[in-house]
C-alpha cells in the first residue's frame, strides 16, 4: 500500500508494464532503516544534552525521502519521474544488456567510458558516430545505441563482459538470482551470513544474514538465533500480574 501512496510504484518497471510493485516490501524495510537513523540520533543527543525524545517514525515519509531523485527533480525542475524499465534517465548506454549468457548491467555514463566500452566491444566507430558520440546525443538515440551494443555482446557470457569490462574502468555487473547473490566471493569472505546447527523449535541448521557494514573491520555477527514467538516477552514487558481469585 505504501508503494502505491509514496509514487514508488509508478516509477517501477516500463512504460508498457508500469506501475509495479518492487519485488520485496521494501516500504516496511525504509520504516526500519530511518527508525534505526532516529534511535541513534537520540541517543546522541542524550549522551550530548541528558534529554529523551520521543520518536515518530512515518513510513510514508521514510520511503519518500528515500526516492532520491524522483522527488527532488519534481521539486526542483517540476520535472515528473516516469517509469523507464532498466533505462536510466540521467544517461545511456545505461541499464541492463542481453549478452552471450545472461543479462548484464552496464553504467558507462562517463565520456571516457562510453569510450572504453565501445574500444571492448570491438564497435570503435560508434564513439564517433553522431547519434552517440556526445551524451545528450545517446540519451535521445538510447535504443539504437542499445541493440548495437547487445549484438557485440552476444559474442561472449555475461561473467567475461563483467570482469573485463571492470578492470578497464567501465562500471558493469552481472544480473544475479538471490542464491547467485549469496554464494559471490565478496559476500562468503566478509561472512555475510552466520550459521546456527542448533536452533530449538527446528530439525535443520538456520542461516541468516547480519548487517551490510564491518566494524573496525570485523562483522557484527548475531550471537544466536532469532527468538521464538513470546521468547522474551516476560522479559521486556515483565512478569504477568497475579489474578484474584474468588
Amino acid at each position: 500500500i505504501i508503494q502505491g501512496l509514496s509514487g514508488v510504484m509508478s516509477v517501477t518497471g516500463t512504460p508498457e508494464t508500469a506501475p509495479l510493485r518492487v519485488g520485496y516490501p521494501i516500504c516496511d524495510t525504509l520504516g526500519g532503516l530511518f527508525g534505526a537513523f532516529a534511535v541513534t540520533a537520540a541517543l546522541l543527543r542524550r549522551e550530548r544534552t541528558g534529554e529523551g525524545a520521543f520518536l515518530d517514525v512515518s513510513m510514508l515519509e521514510s520511503t519518500l525521502s528515500a526516492l532520491g531523485w524522483p522527488v527532488s527533480n519534481f521539486l526542483t525542475a517540476v520535472v515528473a519521474p516516469r517509469p523507464m524499465g532498466n533505462e536510466n534517465m540521467t544517461a545511456a548506454p545505461s541499464g541492463a544488456f542481453r549478452t552471450g549468457d545472461g543479462l548484464l548491467n552496464i553504467a558507462a555514463n562517463k565520456q571516457e567510458q562510453f569510450v572504453a566500452l565501445t574500444g571492448l566491444i570491438g564497435r570503435p566507430e560508434l564513439a564517433a558516430d553522431p547519434r552517440f558520440a556526445e551524451r545528450e546525443a545517446r540519451k535521445a538515440n538510447r535504443f539504437a545505441l542499445n541493440g548495437l551494443i547487445e549484438e557485440a555482446l552476444a559474442a561472449a557470457p555475461a561473467a567475461e563482459w563483467e570482469e573485463r569490462l571492470n578492470r578497464a574502468g567501465v562500471p558493469a555487473g552481472r544480473v544475479l538470482t538471490v542464491p547467485e547473490a549469496l554464494a559471490q566471493p565478496q559476500i562468503v569472505g566478509r561472512a555475510m551470513t552466520t550459521r546456527f546447527d542448533d536452533v530449538p523449535g527446528l530439525d535443520r541448521p538456520l542461516t541468516v544474514t547480519r548487517g551490510g557494514f564491518l566494524v573496525d573491520g570485523e562483522p557484527p555477527r548475531p550471537s544466536r538465533p532469532p527468538p521464538r514467538l513470546g521468547e522474551h516477552g516476560a522479559e521486556i514487558l515483565g512478569p504477568e500480574p497475579a489474578r484474584a481469585h474468588g
